[in-house]
């Protein structure tokens, strides 16, 4: 804890002054949108009814479950009893589609094993391709290579994609903490499942295309919640006063279970535009240090390492660490302009010009990408040019071209035409169309052979 407040201390003038910047930008677009004025009863039906129809039943539960129930057995088979394969990620917060796929993890136990992980994940591939045959499983890929190396394939019998890594701890831990904190308020849940079928409609849901992740749109959905007023979720170091024990953790929280709804009422609708106007608002406050801080519930000011131009969302257990850093210029402003349509489609919409299914649409939808047609090729015509030889422009022997002299304000003549003075010209054009024009206008007429 004494990292976190070196690093509060560090930027608590320019975390003042960056925070008057967000009030002050925050409230000039409340104020031109005028939000307070439109009733957003239309559009808590619409967001209710995307929410519950995207919401996975019992049955994606238990295939889940099951998968892992799979794994397990194989990796005792594999193994022995040191491994225990653990959810994280969507499933295991609670916030996962019937389409997400599954990510788990291979502990063993307090430690590591002692074998690589490389050679962990290959000895498991190795093992799930010989079970392809038999109906098990299929499309069984490792991906070695990546920051966080997987296999990658799907169950047979339950129709899961499952993404298998190896000590993954860390994203077991942030995981079973986000699904123990979604547990004060349901509008976090519902909030974060609408954001984030809304950034996959719109292709802004992928890392690996410089765009947002999971866990960076569900730290800026908890986030927004911790800045309203009043706020409805508590800034996470109350929770962590005891630690980040996943036990300690749910202690500290049903201190704050439904306080949230007692002081705060605003309606999922209006978490929902106020979340898009937000973001819109401090589009131009990225540059300026503005970092999203979950651990004081506050907008901060922190300069990182590797400075970029996109979105900064502080890791609330490693705070070195910017969830958000594969965000770049280009994927910011790809972010952006998504941001930038959904406010005007959603005030299209509290302003009677589209109906609720044409909003469901547009939002959650996903829209054909539609590639820009390449112009077709102009046919050009082709001409032989004649060997380049010293063209002398004959008709102009005895002319002069005159150049201003600027040394006394006279002219200096130029011969062009005599032998003892002949320039060595470009090869001349077709004769036809407006470059020969121009050619004859410079050079003369070309002569005829």
């Amino acid at each position: 804890m004494d990292s976190r407040s070196g690093v509060a201390k560090e930027n608590n003038v320019s975390s003042k002054g960056i925070r008057k910047k967000v009030k002050n930008s925050e409230s000039v677009a409340l104020q031109r949108y005028k939000i307070d004025t439109y009733n957003l009863v239309d559009l808590d039906k619409v967001l209710n009814d995307v929410y519950c129809s995207s919401r996975p039943v019992s049955a994606d539960y238990v295939a889940r479950k099951n998968t892992l129930k799979h794994l397990n057995a194989l990796a005792l088979d594999i193994f022995g009893n040191s491994p225990v394969l653990k959810a994280y990620g969507s499933f295991a917060m609670d916030m996962f589609f019937a389409q997400s796929d599954l990510d788990v993890s291979i502990n063993f136990g307090n430690g590591t094993s002692e074998l690589p992980k490389l050679q962990i994940l290959e000895r498991f591939a190795e093992k799930l391709r010989s079970l392809q045959g038999e109906g098990h499983v299929r499309n069984v890929v490792s991906i070695l290579t990546a920051r966080v190396p997987i296999v990658r394939f799907v169950d047979q019998r339950t129709s899961v994609e499952c993404d298998l890594a190896v000590d993954s701890k860390d994203a077991v831990l942030y995981s079973q903490i986000i699904q123990i904190i979604s547990q004060i308020d349901d509008r976090f849940q519902k909030l974060c499942l609408l954001i984030k079928l809304w950034a996959k409609s719109h292709y802004v849901n992928s890392a690996s295309h410089n765009t947002l992740n999971s866990i960076s749109i569900t730290l800026l959905v908890a986030h927004h919640l911790q800045t309203r007023d009043p706020p409805i979720l508590p800034p996470f170091s109350v929770l962590f006063k005891d630690g980040i024990d996943p036990f300690n953790v749910e202690k500290r929280t049903k201190e704050f279970l439904n306080c949230g709804q007692q002081r705060n009422k605003e309606s999922l609708g209006r978490l929902f535009v106020t979340f898009f106007v937000k973001l819109q608002s401090v589009e131009f406050l990225w540059r300026q240090g503005l970092c999203v801080s979950l651990l004081s519930g506050l907008w901060i000011s922190k300069k990182w390492r590797k400075s970029g131009v996109g979105i900064n969302v502080e890791d609330f257990i490693d705070v070195s660490q910017n969830v958000a850093r594969v965000v770049n210029e280009r994927g910011a402003k790809k972010i952006y302009g998504c941001i930038n349509k959904t406010v005007d489609n959603i005030f299209e919409f509290l302003n009677g010009k589209i109906d609720g299914a044409h909003l469901k649409d547009m939002l959650f939808v996903p829209q054909a990408v539609v590639e820009s047609p390449t112009p077709p090729v102009q046919p050009v015509e082709v001409y032989h040019q004649p060997p380049h030889h010293k063209y002398r422009c004959a008709e102009f022997k005895g002319h002069h071209n005159k150049r201003p002299r600027f040394g006394n304000g006279g002219e200096e003549v130029m011969h062009v035409g005599d032998d003892n003075h002949a320039i060595d010209l470009p090869p001349p054009p077709p004769p036809f169309g407006r470059v020969y024009r121009i050619y004859c206008d410079k050079f003369g007429p070309r002569n005829s052979p």
